[in-house]
């Protein structure tokens, strides 16, 4: 794209492939960012990629199973441990 280009709702609308009412009404919303001249919306290249990039959805981080399962085995063992010592004070 010409980054000196200034590109229509209905434009930008079809290259994402959502609708120029949902784009028009987030523009009126300012939820993204684009230029207002006129009464007209426009964007510039950099606005349609900084909208792309603002609705990426990045993976949440894996959680390492083997280190969570050694550690509820640790605190389950400190657990039996204080209930096993616990009930032999007062055994004794």
């Amino acid at each position: 794209m010409d980054a000196g280009m200034l590109f229509t709702v209905d434009e930008v609308a079809k290259r994402l492939r959502v609708s120029a009412r949902w784009l028009a009404d987030q523009c009126r919303a300012s939820r993204v960012e684009h230029v207002h001249l006129a009464r007209q919306r426009r964007f510039t290249a950099d606005q349609i990629d900084m909208l792309i990039a603002s609705r990426t959805v990045r993976p949440t981080a894996q959680v390492d199973l083997d280190a969570t399962k050694q550690q509820v085995l640790q605190c389950l063992a400190r657990a039996s441990r204080s209930r096993s010592s616990a009930s032999g004070r007062r055994a004794g």
